[in-house]
């Protein structure tokens, strides 16, 4: 059977594709298409979900076969990226999409795929065709932009941020190939700030046993500079931008400095310590926002903390809220960054809503 409407959801069965799964099936709004390698696990999630509602459908797709790819992305309006390791995927389901008249979200992408998209005149390819393209539409990068542009919306003249993204969770072995390549000058900087409108390198220490609002325990904060946080810069004008990736257990910082040192790609280990963690500490995963205004002396005049049990939800969660303003024709046609084209307010009054989600803002 086609499914010439249909959003399609690669990865559909892993940790942040089964949650845009359920979430489009509760909107309802298409058939949807539950696609990867692996079809009985596509099959199993397709009978764990609820009756009624739109149709689903089950595809087997190897992303490494780009006429398997051709065909699945021909039976869909949208294409909705949830398949992994994001930088070694890269451009290859975004260009299938393209060929075949979808549109596409990408959970991941950030800036290796959209420069990748852009090189050539290929963003120019998009809005010609019509077509759009959004990428970092996840926990982060995605909400972790959005989160503190709706801060940076409410104040009068914000001029500096601190931010502290992370927590303890089980790595799939996607998110683990994810963390282990996302390294070198297309992802940020370790130890630089953001200051008076350009990057700073080594101008910022790690901050130990730090007790945060977003986290139950004192965590380990290590300065890291990424592009996301740079655009985020640009985007709202704010002169100072101090960002922090947060470890709540030592055993996974050691392993990737481990890792990185020796330039390995092999991720077991990187699951294994991200377990080890979650023995000892639990799991839990924290956003936290301070934002000055006007002045940068004192305590900040804003804070807005999010508490979750994962990072996969709430990157479901942006996903199909990015697939639901594409498919609202809410978006130009062309390549975007989820946070450059969702409303940061509206997606903040959304995230507010969801049982599994604590956030406060102060």
């Amino acid at each position: 059977m086609q499914h010439l409407s249909a959003i399609g959801v690669i990865g559909g069965y892993g940790a942040v594709g089964s949650a845009v799964v359920r979430r489009l099936h509760r909107a309802g709004v298409h058939s949807l298409l539950v696609a990867g390698r692996a079809a009985d696990r596509a099959e199993s999630l397709v009978a764990s979900l609820p009756e009624g509602g739109p149709e689903v459908g089950v595809r087997a797709v190897d992303l490494t076969d780009p006429d398997s790819l051709d065909h699945f992305a021909a039976e869909c309006r949208l294409v909705v990226n949830c398949a992994g390791p994001s930088y070694r995927v890269l451009d290859t389901v975004a260009r299938a999409a393209l060929r075949n008249g979808a549109d596409y979200v990408d959970a991941a992408g950030d800036d290796p795929v959209h420069n990748l998209l852009s090189a050539d005149g290929g963003a120019e390819r998009w809005a010609v065709a019509e077509r759009v393209a959004v990428l970092s539409a996840g926990a982060l990068p995605g909400l972790s932009s959005l989160l503190p542009r709706a801060l940076a919306a409410r104040a009068t003249g914000a001029v500096a941020l601190h931010a502290y993204v992370g927590g303890v969770a089980p790595l799939t072995p996607a998110a683990a190939g994810d963390v282990l390549l996302a390294r070198g000058p297309e992802h940020g900087t370790p130890a630089a700030t953001w200051q008076d409108g350009r990057l700073r390198e080594r101008a910022l220490e790690p901050r130990r046993q730090v007790r945060l609002d977003a986290f139950p325990a004192p965590v380990d904060a290590f300065p890291f500079l990424s592009t996301e946080a740079i655009r985020l810069a640009r985007a709202t004008g704010i002169g100072q931008v101090r960002w922090y990736t947060v470890f709540g257990g030592g055993r996974l910082a050691e392993e990737l400095a481990m890792a990185w040192a020796l330039d390995s790609t092999e991720t077991a280990e990187l699951i294994a310590a991200a377990d080890e963690d979650v023995r000892r500490h639990g799991a839990w995963y924290g956003q936290e926002f301070h934002l000055w205004d006007g002045v940068t002396d004192g305590p900040p005049a804003a804070r807005l903390v999010l508490r979750a049990a994962d990072s996969y939800e709430l990157s479901g969660f942006l996903a199909a809220t990015a697939a639901l303003r594409v498919l609202r024709g809410g978006i130009a046609p062309g390549v975007h960054y989820a946070a450059d084209v969702l409303d940061p307010l509206e997606v903040v009054e959304d995230l507010a809503a969801e049982e599994a989600v604590e956030l406060r803002a102060f």
